[in-house]
Parts: structure tokens; sequence; C-alpha cells
């Protein structure tokens, strides 16, 4: 059976394209920067392993058919600067992930890169509705699923887990308008 093409999506400034093996330094300085991970449920990356580890799970999820992750880096250049995406996609629906390098916080990256991933989420695999979960002292992350029209749906108690402990998550939601 032939292997599916990984779909490369571009916007004004970004190309949003599959994670290499290369991309692991970009990675692991995503993955170790404790502020990046300090709302992201992962405890910080302490060795390659766990970066290579993440790469090729991304890619699996893909060529199994369970969600897509893209690898965000600007046009003309091949820099990883973080990545976004989907997972558990099936039924209509999947859910939204995405984490970026704080050199590029604050620039409209996220949001310039997640609407192209909805647009391909909406238009091409057809999904109905797209959901993300947030702590909810990520501020950041709620101002950027409000600008992309995501509506506040409520709680997932005791939906994340790290370090023994448990967390409530805010849950929102964006419904495909046109489907």
């Amino acid at each position: 059976m032939a292997r599916v093409a990984f779909p490369q999506l571009e916007t004004e400034r970004l190309v949003l394209r599959e994670h290499r093996f290369l991309d692991q330094e970009a990675v692991f300085s995503v993955f170790t920067d404790e502020v990046v991970t300090r709302y992201y449920l992962v405890a910080p990356f302490s060795n390659m392993a766990q970066v290579q580890q993440i790469i090729q799970s991304r890619i699996d999820q893909f060529y199994a058919g369970k969600g897509i992750r893209w690898a965000i880096t600007r046009q003309g250049e091949d820099t990883l600067l973080g990545s976004c995406g989907f997972s558990d996609w099936g039924q209509g629906a999947a859910e939204l992930g995405y984490e970026l390098a704080r050199p590029y916080w604050n620039q409209g990256i996220m949001t310039e890169a997640l609407r192209a991933c909805l647009t391909y989420a909406f238009s091409e695999r057809g999904l109905s509705r797209i959901e993300a979960q947030i702590l909810p002292e990520n501020e950041a992350s709620r101002r950027v699923l409000q600008k992309l029209g995501f509506q506040w749906a409520g709680w997932r108690k005791k939906g994340g887990y790290l370090n023994g402990r448990t967390y409530d998550l805010e849950l929102f939601v964006l419904e495909n308008k046109n489907g």
C-alpha cells in the first residue's frame, strides 16, 4: 500500500511541514524551557532520547491515521519554531495541541499557524468539531483560542496529570459552521 503524503501548509509568513529528526535540537530547546512547558503538562525534557521519541510519535501518529502534528517554520527558513496539530481525530472531531519556542511568542505566529491548521481540519479532513484543553492559568493560550473563535465549553475535572498531581482543565470548542 502506498504511503499517504504528509500535507504541507503555507501561510503568508510560515510553512507547516512534517517533523524531521533534523529538528532535534530545536525540539529539545522548546521542551527544556520550563516557561514553555509549565502549561504543557509534561515535565521539561532532560535528554535527546525524549526528543527522538516525541518526533517519532508525531510522525507515527499521522501515518497511523490518528492525527497530525506540523513543525512550524518561517517561509524561506527551515528552523522549527514550535508545532501544532490534532490528535484523536475520528468521528468528525479532534483535539488541538500546540507549543511555541519562547523567542517567537507575541508575534502572531501561533495564531497564523493555527488558522491554517483549522482550515485544513475543516475543509480537507471534514471535521465538524475541534476541542482544546488548557490549564486555567494559561492566559496566552486562552487569548489565542478566543481570537480563533473557540468558545469556552466548561471544565474537564482532573483532566490533566503530571508528577502525581491531577489538574482541572478548561475546555474550548470550535464548531465547523460550514459542515
